[in-house]
């Protein structure tokens, strides 16, 4: 019997897809650019320096681009460009990585780019940089990115149920630093004789 036909009919699947004309294609590719990628700009420039975050971009809307079929619809895309943003920093952590490596130089120091204002901001910068990468991620994705919960799930790679704990730990470890960094800028003051 040949390939597709059962019993005289021929079988067919149950749902087919139109296959979107290559105007349709490139009219959302163009709507998904325009309002999403400050959004993955911004969430490359939280990690890195501003011309690596520009190659950041455009190598994820490369991708973006590629795999347009597999992009999700709605709510669903800014965490999977985010993800695919994620990827691509880490590639290039692991290029620069093997560069340093293979030039013998020593590990750069992993002071922020930006002046503190304030000792408060001083504190809470230093307690963030304290965290482990994946507590870091965890408060970034919720509170700079802007991302619930279960969309930093998809970023992270991991259920939302999961997410939900690492976030919940991050808080806690983040508090218990500030806590911590709250002692010593606390002065003590002698009282006039």
């Amino acid at each position: 019997m040949p390939m597709g036909v059962r019993t005289g009919v021929l079988a067919t699947s149950p749902v087919q897809r139109e296959v979107p004309t290559d105007d349709e294609r490139h009219a959302r590719f163009e709507a998904i650019y325009a309002v999403l990628m400050p959004r993955v700009l911004g969430y490359a420039l939280r990690r890195t320096d501003a011309e690596e975050a520009r190659d950041v971009v455009a190598e994820t809307f490369t991708v973006a681009w590629r795999r347009l079929d597999d992009v999700p619809e709605g709510e669903a895309t800014i965490p999977w460009l985010l993800a695919t943003a994620r990827k691509v920093l880490a590639n290039h952590r692991r290029a620069a990585e093997s560069r340093l490596r293979a030039s013998s130089a020593g590990p750069r120091a992993g002071l922020p780019a930006h002046p503190e204002d304030t000792i408060g901001t001083a504190s809470l910068v230093q307690a963030f940089n304290d965290l482990q990468d994946r507590d870091r991620e965890a408060l970034a994705l919720v509170a700079w990115d802007g991302l619930a919960p279960r969309e930093a799930a998809l970023v992270a790679g991991c259920s939302a149920a999961t997410f939900s704990v690492r976030l919940h730990r991050a808080r806690k470890r983040l508090e218990a630093l500030l806590r911590d960094a709250d002692q010593p800028l606390h002065l003590t003051t002698e009282e006039p004789a």
